[in-house]
């Protein structure tokens, strides 16, 4: 059964809404990144705080790329959330966005993937569930700083 347009519209907006906040989350994890940068060249640090200063350049790469992917699947939320009430047929986009995924990026499409297309309750999970990981990444981060911080307070 084809979903209707407008349910698809709202669905697609909700999700481009919320991945939007993932651009805060994004900022916030650069303000951690410079403030550890920047205690790396203070002279007097320990080991233990260069270590946990240095071990919060990974939280910060992989919210960084979390970041990246939530922005691009904010866009084409967003993308799809203008257009569908217009007329278009979400299934008949779903499926030009795959064949247009499988032809940009060299993907086979008789992978098992490919056999059972993805609904867009799954895209928006799957979504949803990019912004979860940068949260995270991004809780990691402030952590080792946090703990970093600490040790050389203490």
């Amino acid at each position: 059964m084809a979903p209707d347009p407008h349910r698809a519209a709202a669905t697609a907006a909700l999700v481009a809404a919320s991945l939007g906040h993932g651009r805060s989350l994004d900022r916030l994890s650069q303000g951690l990144l410079l403030l550890a940068l920047a205690a790396l060249l203070l002279p007097e640090l320990g080991a233990t705080a260069c270590g946990l200063l240095l071990a919060s350049l990974i939280p910060a790469g992989v919210q960084a790329y979390h970041a990246f992917r939530c922005g691009l699947d904010s866009h084409i939320f967003a993308h799809w959330a203008r257009h569908w009430p217009v007329g278009s047929l979400p299934d008949a986009d779903l499926d030009a966005f795959d064949q247009a995924l499988a032809h940009c990026f060299g993907m086979r499409p008789d992978t098992p993937d490919a056999a059972t297309p993805r609904t867009l309750d799954d895209r928006a999970r799957g979504a949803l569930r990019l912004l979860r990981r940068q949260a995270l990444a991004l809780a990691c981060q402030g952590l080792l700083v946090l703990a970093a911080l600490v040790t050389r307070i203490v």
